[in-house]
């Protein structure tokens, strides 16, 4: 974890712009608090902030350049597989001066070029400059583990950040509030769903390209990777061995993925929810260890709540790995002492207060000293582990296994057969959605269409700015394939991702998700439906290789928390105050946004009844408003766009 700001100036001279720079990088120090330096060279500044990970020695400084002067970096992140980079480019007579990942990805830009990102297995977000074409390049990893914004400005030139944040403290203009994505959040919960932020000139790099912009040349990006590395040997699921083969080979491929991912000069620990996830990289970090007689990932982080009890679970892991275990966020004083600087932490709007569980969780991990914490980020989109892909799983089913073995799945699903006769026909329906001319669909669509209006947040305007003018679409009609990439490009990965790095990050931590490993994502893009969901179970794949490597307590259990916590307790609780002075009427007014008499009937109807339930519609107006107190309103007027 770093945190990179950069300037191309359409001046041709960056210079003018080091004090800007200089502050956009110290904007985010917290990404960085160990060294920090700056480059310039023509039109291109440069400025980085760094968190030791890898060679902990001054020789990993940034920015960095290569041996032969031909390319300089700044970079966000960690290439996992460096070391046998490293050894591939000591063939063509590379000598490091280094241990760091940084210098193996500035060698591998001068031999290899762009395309070298297409070897790395990590997470980056990468500003590189070829001094001989005089371009600079942005890119960010193929999942966007790793952010990267950017924001233009007529005079001036291009500038990005690793945050938000800094790119205010560029002096750059942000713009007014998105109406769409800001629309989009309130009314239907989606974040992140495309380039768009919620401030309008400012946009979020998309992952998996490459952007460049140089002399007479304008900004403009191709696509290095589609995320599919394909197999060595294609898989055979023809028969019982060809699939067990199959599950040996994700089985492998995981434990690879967690060893590389345990690669630092600094302490690692894991979080654990006691789900399958923390669950398996926990146990799978702790045995991989025990071979190597090392213990530095000896720590396992939680945040453990009264109404979410899954001790049972964590305590099996606990037990079986021996590591020393944290939990947090058990006392409603932990929330008021924090909740504070959990919004001011994070540029955009979160989805839920479940966001502020991890955020406490990177709390305690730092106050612990450590530096580094895997995370099961990228499971249930890559595994099929949500039950909206119940549906989805069917349709592949009928498609690629026939209707009898598609019944029986869906009685297992179902648990009855009334219930899979139901699901029978939903699943049917949207085939024939799918099939249908494209003239007949456009109908339906606006059929459909009519009814999603009637269920907007019934407290947003509805002539207001933030109407929904850009329409959801249909139902989910898709194939399971289909499916798992929207929620892996779409909703709900790239907002889990961004929550996560901005969690971690302002705690000065780095967090690794195993399961966004490029290796294991392909083997779970080519797996038949069969393989991801089965018998009722959700990631079958994955529960496939968990005997043996987690407590048969947690690889058993059925029932899926993700990541809860008790809304209605903490708004009417410690978040009470809070959320009443968020909502109060003036500024809810002066926005324009809401409702105004339906927004402030209901949030009276919360407060004046202890035993209210917080609606998910309620929620994401408290979220958004919050996010524009204080992101919007916090600085004077004519510095509206400040964050």
């Amino acid at each position: 974890m770093c945190g990179i700001v950069g300037v191309y100036c359409t001046s041709g001279l960056a210079q003018a712009e080091r004090e800007p720079l200089a502050r956009a990088a110290e904007r985010i120090a917290h990404r960085g608090p160990d060294d920090e330096g700056q480059y310039f060279d023509g039109p291109v500044g440069l400025g980085f902030r760094r968190l030791s990970i890898l060679d902990l020695t001054p020789a990993g400084h940034q920015p960095m350049t290569a041996a032969a002067g031909t390319w300089t970096v700044v970079f966000n992140g960690e290439i996992y597989n460096y070391i046998e980079i490293a050894e591939e480019l000591r063939g063509y007579g590379v000598t490091f001066r280094s241990e760091s990942d940084t210098e193996v990805l500035v060698e591998a830009l001068h031999y290899w070029g762009i395309r070298c990102f297409e070897r790395f297995n990590g997470m980056w977000a990468v500003l590189a400059w070829h001094r001989p074409s005089r371009t600079l390049y942005a890119c960010r990893d193929p999942w966007g583990i790793k952010p990267l914004f950017l924001c233009e400005e007529a005079g001036r030139g291009l500038f990005f950040a690793s945050e938000i944040k800094a790119l205010s403290a560029f002096d750059c203009h942000l713009g007014d509030v998105e109406p769409q994505t800001a629309a989009r959040f309130v009314h239907t919960a989606i974040l992140d769903f495309d380039d768009r932020t919620f401030f309008s000139n400012v946009k979020r790099l998309a992952p998996g390209f490459i952007y460049s912009i140089g002399p007479q040349r304008p900004l403009g990006r191709t696509s290095y990777s589609d995320c599919a590395r394909p197999l060595a040997l294609p898989p055979n699921f023809d028969s019982p061995s060809g699939e067990a083969a199959f599950i040996e080979q994700f089985r492998e491929t995981f434990l690879d993925s967690v060893r590389i991912r345990l690669r630092a000069d600094v302490a690692v620990g894991t979080c654990l929810s006691g789900g399958l996830d923390s669950s398996s990289i926990a146990c799978a970090a702790a045995r991989l260890l025990s071979r190597s007689g090392d213990r530095a990932c000896r720590h396992a982080f939680t945040a453990q709540l009264p109404e979410f009890d899954e001790s049972t679970y964590l305590r099996a892991v606990v037990a079986q790995t021996a590591v020393t275990w944290h939990t947090t966020v058990s006392s409603d004083d932990e929330v008021t002492a924090n909740i504070g600087r959990f919004f001011q932490t994070h540029d955009e709007p979160v989805h839920s207060l479940g966001a502020f569980a991890g955020f406490m969780v990177m709390k305690l991990a730092a106050e612990a000293n450590v530096k580094v914490l895997l995370n099961g980020q990228g499971s249930d989109e890559a595994l099929a582990g949500y039950s909206s892909t119940v549906l989805p799983y069917l349709r592949s089913l009928l498609v690629e296994d026939g209707w009898k073995y598609a019944w029986e799945q869906a009685v297992a699903e179902a648990h009855s057969t009334a219930g899979a006769l139901r699901l029978m026909v939903k699943a049917e329906a949207g085939l024939v959605i799918r099939a249908m001319p494209r003239e007949f669909e456009s109908l339906l669509r606006q059929r459909l269409q009519r009814t999603l209006d009637l269920s907007a947040n019934p407290y947003v305007a509805r002539d207001g700015p933030l109407r929904v003018d850009e329409r959801p679409g249909l139902p989910p009609s898709d194939t399971l394939a289909l499916s798992l990439h929207d929620q892996q490009f779409r909703t709900p990965l790239p907002t889990y991702l961004r929550i996560e790095d901005t969690n971690s990050s302002a705690f000065s931590l780095e967090s690794r998700l195993p399961f966004l490993d490029p290796r294991l994502m392909e083997l779970a893009r080519v797996a038949p439906a069969r393989l991801l969901r089965r018998g009722g179970n959700n990631k079958y794949l994955l529960r496939s290789i968990l005997p043996g490597l987690v407590p048969e307590v947690v690889w058993k259990r059925r029932d899926k928390m993700g990541f809860p916590v008790p809304h209605s307790r903490w708004y009417h609780g410690p978040v009470r105050s809070l959320f009443a002075d968020t909502m109060s009427n003036a500024r809810l007014r002066s926005r324009g946004w809401y409702d105004l008499v339906a927004l402030t009937r209901a949030r009276d109807a919360f407060l004046n009844h202890p035993e209210a339930q917080m609606t998910p519609e309620l929620m994401r107006c408290f979220l958004l408003e919050r996010w524009a107190r204080e992101k919007l309103d916090a600085v004077a007027p004519s510095r509206r766009t400040s964050v």
